[in-house]
């Protein structure tokens, strides 16, 4: 597991409202007296105002890029993780019960604030899922046996940010590039571990799958408008 480092100030300092990410270090602490669910809602509440106050005509492509995988990277995936996997897993509070791989992106993203649901979307193949973020933009499919040439196509392909990630028709998660390093973003089902960030070098499920599936979240400009204006987004299903 990495440790993540916060977006520039900048992009910080546009908005009020965030809570500092030191309290993650402290969330186990503070558990006990007001509980994950209040905590995460915090969190919810936080990026629901950032996102109100965006005008995505007064906004860089790369700054609303850089916020938006600051706010599920940084302040909605963080209470996830540790929460175990389970093959019907559907929870809908981190670290309380089990959560499936299809649920664990579904739900951050409704979390986000996308007007997406999150039940119809978990429930389909990594394929349609990867379209339906898409919104009919290419997908970047690789097809290889070779983990390391897979890992090449993605370092030398991807800018910076979030994308979804789909393993052939099994298992799905996020992935992030980073200051050129890239990290698996998923509910691992390995050993029912659950969700984890992860080097995508250390990560066992991608040597698994030699098809991978890649749709563009965090710079896919009309995905994100229709975040912004709570537009829904119509879930693919073949």
């Amino acid at each position: 597991m990495t440790t993540l480092k916060l977006y520039p100030t900048f992009l910080i300092l546009m908005f009020s409202g965030f809570a500092p990410l030191c309290q993650f270090q402290s969330l186990t602490a503070q558990t006990s007296v007001v509980g994950f669910e209040e905590i995460y809602s915090t969190s919810k509440k936080s990026a629901a105002t950032t996102k109100s106050r965006i005008h995505p005509d007064r906004i860089t492509e790369d700054s609303l890029s850089n916020l938006f995988t600051y706010l599920l990277v940084d302040k909605i995936i963080p209470h996830w993780l540790g929460t175990p996997w389970s093959f019907e897993g559907h929870t809908s509070v981190p670290r309380s019960g089990e959560i499936a791989c299809g649920y664990f992106v579904s739900t951050t993203l409704k979390d986000m604030g996308f007007n997406l649901d999150r039940y119809k979307f978990a429930q389909q193949l990594p394929i349609h899922e990867a379209k339906t973020l898409a919104l009919g933009k290419p997908l970047l499919e690789i097809n290889s046996n070779s983990t390391d040439e897979r890992i090449a196509i993605l370092r030398d392909t991807l800018k910076e940010g979030i994308y979804f990630l789909g393993f052939d028709q099994n298992h799905v998660g996020y992935i992030q590039k980073k200051n050129s390093d890239l990290f698996v973003i998923h509910s691992n089902y390995i050993g029912a571990e659950g969700v984890v960030i992860e080097r995508i070098e250390d990560s066992q499920v991608f040597t698994y799958y030699s098809r991978i599936y890649i749709a563009d979240i965090s710079r896919n400009k009309t995905l994100l408008t229709k975040w912004v204006r709570n537009e829904v987004v119509q879930v693919v299903v073949e």
